[in-house]
């Protein structure tokens, strides 16, 4: 009995091994949080954020937290796990800083647009 243990754990060690360098590596949906450029507000719950290597993305918030947000706000942004690998809305504490205070968002959603995606945003939402 005490071998067939010794094999499982064994055989459980060998998978958690060989599975740790696939999580270590960034996705095409994860990025850096210092890959964070300008950023556009498009309307109440929609931000388009530019990235390094020339990419644009959409985040969606859930509630309205971008209503009363100017163009000239600025975004208070940190990651929520303390990584600066973001891959997943959680991974993301977004607030609005205005004459008002901080307004926290909640995260929905991150999408990376594609490129054809970005060259058809009008210019008024380009970051």
């Amino acid at each position: 009995m005490k071998t067939i243990l010794i094999a499982m754990v064994g055989i459980a060690f060998a998978g958690l091994m060989v599975a740790a360098p696939a999580q270590a590596q960034p996705s095409s949906s994860c990025f850096r949080l210092s890959d964070m450029g300008n950023h556009r507000v498009a309307d109440s719950h929609t931000l388009y954020v530019s990235m390094a290597h020339n990419e644009i993305w959409r985040f969606e918030m859930t509630g309205a937290c971008l209503g009363g947000a100017g163009p000239g706000d600025p975004l208070v942004v940190t990651p929520a796990g303390g990584g600066s690998l973001i891959c997943r809305p959680i991974d993301l504490d977004i607030k609005v800083a205005t004459l008002g205070g901080l307004s926290p968002c909640l995260l929905n959603s991150m999408t990376r647009l594609t490129p054809q995606e970005a060259a058809v945003l009008p210019r008024k939402l380009r970051p």
